[in-house]
């Protein structure tokens, strides 16, 4: 697990869990314990998110889509959060430079390949990480291979 606070990027990071108070034990934590925590670095309430795991959905999905498509897919619908705010937003990232000739006014974002959206789920230099894959669309055909939410 690579479990990063979004707003800095720091490892450091806490998540609620059930422990007995009488013996410390780790009992149990649930799917979203993960989602939002306490950084120790910045020192803020804030969304966490698994880059590891993140990455690891959008190479099985991006499989899936090709294995079930013959034309190129266009475009993939994530949440993105924010760094500064840590809100969330559901996003197209196209994945390719090129504009669809009959406008994509509605993408968020551009990146020339899959290995730029990955980087994307990395703390770096965007001012947002991308922390869940919703689908990858193609504009031609209105293909769509959505997914379980990770």
């Amino acid at each position: 697990m690579n479990t990063i606070c979004t707003r800095c990027g720091s490892l450091d990071v806490s998540c609620e869990a059930m422990i007995n108070p009488n013996t410390n034990e780790l009992r149990n934590y649930t799917d979203e314990a993960f989602l939002y925590g306490w950084c120790d670095t910045c020192g803020f309430g804030s969304i966490l998110t698994d880059t590891d795991e993140v990455k690891s959905e959008i190479k099985k999905y991006f499989r899936q889509f090709m294995e079930l498509h013959v034309e190129e897919l266009d475009y993939a619908v994530c949440d993105i959060v924010w760094k500064y705010s840590n809100k969330i937003e559901t996003v197209k990232i196209r994945l390719s430079t090129d504009c669809y000739p009959n406008g994509d006014y509605d993408v968020f974002f551009y990146c020339n390949s899959l290995s730029e959206l990955l980087s994307l789920c990395e703390y770096g230099k965007a001012d947002f990480l991308v922390t869940e894959i919703h689908s990858f669309e193609n504009f031609l055909n209105n293909n769509k291979l959505k997914f379980k939410p990770i």
